[in-house]
């Protein structure tokens, strides 16, 4: 057995060496960066397959068999990225045509550009047809009949099916076993459905059905691939790339939600590599003022995030205050309190000068409060407070700045701290001098006292799924990156709809603030929906002309 090396390149930037066993057959071993480029032949083939609505994101958390079963062996991300229009048309013509909507001026479900100039940039098929560089045997399976008559005209053989996934797949199937071919494209338009009919979301058991289901089906397609009578001398690159996500039970605008895709390259030889992309705070909402200019963030149920008198509870935020220096006294800026005047039940999280407390307020008791760290220096900020009980049935607080015990509080006597009061992030009424003035990202509470290794080890990071230890203890988590609309969206498993409703005269800032994390610049650009073209020609050995003007990059790259 032959153990050769590969190199990734993504960007133009050297990611990773790996090591490729057995290798593809394509794929010539590497000496270094000048190894001329391998011999390819007719055996090289690509199966491709486009799954509309598949949202990257929420793969991630359903992970069906078939798919996660190619991972070990597969490049892939849950990170890729669609086209800023991410309707139907415009995401088919992006993986066709190469290009983003701004070139091919392809905006409906004609298919067909608005422009002479998007007519220059014609479908992938086309181009390789019109270069005569090699006669491509292709075959396309869609139950769109526009798809075919327009950006899959030229395919070799076009069929056209019931607009049904299962019709798709029996005819892809049946071509796949024994067809000659060099290029499959197949269509699914399942997941789509079911997310416009439902939500494209992981809590919603009707597009998980579909997920699963359309999962099955690529294992069916693959095993009518591996039944083909010439496959052990064959050299097959699978391709599973999706068109766009969807936010709630719609799509079609640029919303980081919309625009989350998933791709995956699967060859047999290959070892998993995962495209991550930097953790980072992409977009926030400036809050500050007071009163009727206030602009800040409430979830409207009343019974929701209650702490009562026993139990234990992690709240965590990200904040940073707008402007470096900036130390008022006693703004309220995260709560769950009808004002932050003493005595008045609840708790807050709260500025004084340059560090943050939590308050915790009592009728009859006045106010009882835990010291925070440092935090007004303009940079972002994790801060985190802990209600625990203990087995003598003594209550504590706990502080923690950026993963690092701050101070302990004896909270005992405040008892039942339940109150009606909407959580809020924002302005609340009470003591205060001067309004806050901060963005907020990455808030979590959970049904649980995390332990301090677990609180700084998860620190650094705003993607909590469910690798987290407590993931199960999560009851509130708005990771707060729309980019638009007025609601920061509850994602904790369960919690669904409990939403914050941004209030006031709101704008989304871009922020693009990498988290400060150990190896998180380092890491990469996403794949983009517009370079498939790019991956499948590699793969193919089809020349590029420059004169196309395809976008993006081959990252898919052997030396």
């Amino acid at each position: 057995m032959n153990i050769r090396s590969l190199q990734y390149i993504l960007g133009g930037t050297l990611v990773a060496t790996l090591l490729l066993v057995g290798a593809c057959k394509k794929i010539g071993a590497v000496s270094d960066d000048n190894t001329p480029q391998p011999t390819f032949s007719d055996k090289s083939k690509v199966l491709l397959i486009v799954v509309d609505g598949l949202s990257g994101l929420e793969m991630k958390k359903i992970k069906p068999p078939v798919i996660k079963s190619l991972m070990p062996h597969s490049t892939y991300s849950w990170d890729a990225v669609a086209d800023s229009i991410t309707i139907d048309a415009t995401s088919w013509a992006s993986i066709m045509t190469g290009t983003g909507v701004e070139k091919n001026d392809i905006r409906d479900s004609t298919l067909t550009p608005k422009s002479a100039s998007g007519a220059r940039f014609a479908s992938f098929l086309t181009l390789v047809k019109n270069s005569g560089q090699r006669k491509l045997k292709t075959i396309a399976v869609t139950g769109w009949d526009q798809l075919n008559k327009t950006l899959l005209a030229d395919a070799t053989v076009k069929v056209t099916t019931n607009d049904d996934d299962a019709a798709v797949k029996e005819a892809a199937v049946k071509h796949l076993k024994a067809d000659s071919v060099d290029l499959m494209i197949t269509h699914f338009s399942g997941v789509n459905k079911a997310g416009k009919s439902s939500a494209f979301s992981a809590d919603n058991r009707v597009y998980v059905a579909a997920v699963n289901q359309v999962d099955t089906y690529i294992g069916e397609l693959l095993d009518g691939m591996k039944s083909r009578p010439d496959f052990a001398s064959e050299n097959w690159l699978v391709i599973i790339q999706s068109t766009h996500g969807g936010i709630d039970n719609t799509y079609g605008a640029d919303s980081d939600a919309e625009r989350n895709a998933f791709s995956l390259y699967y060859c047999p030889d290959l070892y998993e590599h995962e495209v991550e992309v930097p953790e980072a705070i992409k977009y926030g909402v400036h809050m500050y003022d007071q009163g009727s200019g206030a602009v800040n963030a409430i979830l409207q149920d009343k019974d929701m995030y209650n702490f009562g008198s026993t139990g234990n509870y992690t709240i965590e935020a990200k904040m940073r205050n707008y402007s470096p220096g900036f130390a008022p006294y006693y703004p309220a800026f995260l709560s769950k309190r009808a004002s932050f005047d003493g005595g008045v039940v609840g708790w807050c999280f709260f500025q004084e000068g340059d560090v943050w407390q939590i308050n915790f307020g009592q009728k009859g008791k006045g106010n009882t409060q835990c010291k925070g760290g440092k935090m007004n220096d303009g940079n972002w900020h994790q801060l985190t407070a802990v209600i625990c009980t203990t087995a003598d049935n003594k209550r504590w607080a706990r502080t923690y700045t950026d993963g690092v015990l701050n101070n302990t509080k004896d909270i005992t006597s405040l008892g039942d701290i339940n109150t009606t009061a909407p959580l809020t992030m924002g302005y609340i009424p009470g003591s205060l001098g001067t309004p806050e003035n901060m963005y907020m990202s990455d808030v979590r509470i959970w049904g649980d006292s995390l332990s301090s290794d677990v609180i700084a080890k998860y620190s650094c990071t705003n993607q909590i799924d469910e690798t987290h230890p407590n993931y199960n203890k999560l009851i509130g988590y708005w990771p707060c990156k729309e980019g638009k609309g007025n609601l920061f969206r509850n994602q904790a498993p369960g919690a669904i709809g409990k939403n914050f409703e941004l209030k006031g005269g709101y704008v989304w800032d871009v922020l693009n603030y990498v988290l400060p994390c150990v190896g998180n610049a380092e890491l990469q650009t996403p794949p983009y929906t517009k370079e498939v073209f790019y991956q499948v020609a590699y793969w193919l050995n089809l020349q590029i002309d420059t004169n196309w003007e395809i976008d993006g990059r081959l990252w898919l790259k052997f030396f």
